[in-house]
């Protein structure tokens, strides 16, 4: 059984949805990488063009803010020593779940 209701709340803000996508793309990914790569998604230019100030606003919102609530979901798992974070195993069948749910309501 699918916690829908936990991947749509994962799925509620932009910044997971795009921390999300990244992870899914990389399976496996540094949480510095991650930031800079969200901060690029979220400007629509490179990180290198923004100071590390704001890289680290966005490390930290997603540290303490946004991948709890995915690991919540069980869509990413944290690995706090290497600082990595990597796509969980059942995370295809969550959002799989979630798009089930949501074509039945379009269909209706």
């Amino acid at each position: 059984m699918c916690d829908v209701e936990g991947t749509f709340r994962a799925l509620q803000h932009p910044r997971r949805r795009h921390a999300l996508d990244c992870v899914r793309t990389h399976q496996s990914i540094a949480l510095a990488d991650l930031a800079e790569l969200v901060l690029e998604r979220e400007t629509g230019t490179n990180a290198s063009d923004h100071d590390a100030e704001r890289v680290s606003r966005v490390y930290f919102s997603l540290y303490h803010t946004h991948l709890p609530v995915l690991q919540d979901a069980s869509l990413v798992r944290y690995e706090q020593d290497a600082d990595i974070v990597g796509i969980r195993d059942g995370a295809a069948q969550s959002l799989q779940c979630a798009r089930e749910t949501l074509e039945s309501l379009l269909s209706a």
